[in-house]
């Protein structure tokens, strides 16, 4: 009987010390919540199970479908979503090899992301929606217009590339190779190592590393980029690599696309701008707007007027 009470007795005190000690060892890292209202999940998508959040509900409203950029994840949207759920029904999916979604396979190819985003719309219940990219998610929405053009309603480009031919890195969120004098350098493309390690820096030092760099963005951006970061799986191989730049090749499918079609761009100088308009004006049914005082992650430098410019356009081509 003895022997019986003393057993218990451990397994009590066992128990108080695992719910004593388990938030600190299962919850190290403790990233932001998701905003208010928001809810996320999973579909099986391609092959592999796609994550994807989804602003405040807006039953019967349009429904945009949000791809982001390289290294980021689904809350990259999070500023401009908030400003527009109210009038949309926005969906943000975190692309294959990012955020919560699986890591790439290896069997990847330059199709591979567009089918990921086809085949999530399908398994979402999704039927044509006004698509929305960042940097290589706005070359995919460019690709799925020209080459789909009746999976989207319109489409919306947010500083992806658009010259023919593309100038080297243009529409690529991140650095393709890190400043060795960077004690913190985030590349988007190395040696396994290099990108595991990127994971392995801190939240609190990627937050403080978004605020210092990233003068005009919100807290809550900074947080959420943090996240991407230490999520990132990253292109483990050439092969993986060449599959997600060639995602990014869209050269002459501006011209190609008939749907309603906004690019917006950053900030820049007037010969650039003008290089913008020029590469713009075969589009058969856009336009092109640059955001002033952004850069390329205009969403989250100028998340305000980004929705203002998204919300006057998508008025104009979406029947109420």
């Amino acid at each position: 009987m003895e022997k019986k009470k003393y057993s218990f007795i451990n397994l009590i005190l066992n128990a108080v010390l695992i719910l004593t000690f388990l938030p600190t060892t299962t919850f190290a890292t403790n990233f932001p919540n998701i905003p208010d209202g928001w809810s996320d999940g999973f579909v099986y998508s391609n092959g592999i199970r796609i994550h994807y959040y989804h602003a405040v509900p807006a039953p019967g409203k349009p429904v945009i479908l949000a791809i982001h950029g390289v290294m980021d994840t689904g809350l990259a949207w999070a500023s401009v979503a908030s400003r527009l759920q109210s009038d949309f029904d926005v969906y943000m999916l975190d692309t294959r090899g990012h955020g919560l979604s699986d890591p790439f396979t290896g069997s990847e190819n330059s199709s591979t992301l567009l089918t990921d985003v086809m085949e999530a719309a399908k398994e979402l219940g999704i039927e044509n929606p006004i698509l929305m990219g960042h940097s290589m998610g706005g070359g995919t929405v460019i690709r799925l217009g020209a080459e789909y053009p009746d999976f989207a309603k319109a489409i919306i480009v947010v500083d992806a590339g658009i010259s023919t031919p593309r100038p080297q890195n243009e529409g690529i969120s991140g650095n393709t190779s890190p400043p060795p004098s960077d004690p913190m350098a985030i590349t988007m493309r190395g040696t396994p190592e290099t990108l595991v390690a990127q994971n392995n820096y801190s939240f609190d030092a990627l937050e403080g590393k978004a605020h210092r760099e990233n003068p005009r963005w919100s807290a809550m951006d900074c947080e959420y980029w943090a996240v991407a970061i230490k999520r990132y799986h990253g292109p483990y191989s050439n092969d993986i690599w060449q599959a997600m730049s060639g995602t990014m090749r869209n050269n002459n499918a501006l011209v190609k696309i008939p749907l309603p079609m906004i690019i917006l761009k950053a900030d820049a100088p007037p010969e650039t701008r003008e290089a913008h308009q020029e590469a713009a004006s075969v589009m058969q049914n856009g336009k092109l707007v640059h955001i002033d005082n952004s850069a390329h992650n205009l969403q989250r430098d100028q998340p305000e007027r980004s929705a203002e410019v998204i919300r006057g356009f998508l008025s104009e081509v979406i029947p109420k």
